[in-house]
């Protein structure tokens, strides 16, 4: 189920699954979502698109030179062609697999894994606004953030789970993106001619 968005700023209560404890996390604003976006790009680095993923794969599919490569290479370009074929991604996966210890791939690979990892983290700091519940220090917020060792004092999985949600605040969902209007034209509008 997903949270509709009706203001930038209206907190939304949520408690990770199993947890006894509650977090508040608002949507984050247009200025936040910067400062959250270029910390998230300090600690975490950038995501290597899929794009440059596929390209690597080929690259590293081209290093390893076995016997098949053609053929894999042939099963890389069908799997970006059909990203809906299972059979073509399954076979994707198990190149992937072969592939992952190449340098040119693995520190993509590398590069995704810390970005993943440091989004719920950052996203948590910049969205949290207060908690309740057993074994939680007294909530902070200092320079627009939750300091990092407040935040590390919470259990990984509640981070995680916070973060999350705090990511998926910040894209209006279907709910959302139909509770804005266009505004109707000013009277000083002219209205189109139509010429003969």
């Amino acid at each position: 189920m997903t949270d509709p968005v009706f203001s930038r700023r209206e907190a939304v209560t949520f408690t990770p699954d199993g947890s006894p404890r509650t977090y508040n996390i608002v949507p984050l604003t247009f200025r936040e979502r910067q400062a959250f976006r270029a910390e998230l790009a300090r600690e975490g680095g950038l995501y290597p698109p899929r794009m440059q993923l596929i390209a690597a794969l080929r690259g590293a599919v081209q290093e390893i030179a076995p016997d098949n490569a053609p053929a894999l290479l042939t099963d890389i370009d069908a799997a970006e062609a059909t990203p809906d074929d299972v059979g073509a991604q399954t076979r994707l996966a198990s190149i992937e697999a072969i592939a992952a210890e190449v340098p040119i791939y693995a520190a993509l690979l590398a590069a995704r894994e810390r970005y993943l990892g440091t989004l719920p983290w950052v996203a948590a700091r910049h969205a949290l606004r207060g908690w309740d519940g057993p074994s939680l220090p007294p909530f902070r917020r200092e320079r627009g953030s939750v300091p990092a060792d407040l935040l590390d004092s919470l259990p990984d999985a509640e981070i995680e789970a916070i973060g999350w949600k705090a990511s998926a605040l910040m894209q209006p969902n279907a709910s959302a993106e139909g509770n804005s209007v266009a505004p109707s034209p000013s009277p000083e509008t002219p209205a189109p001619t139509t010429e003969g």
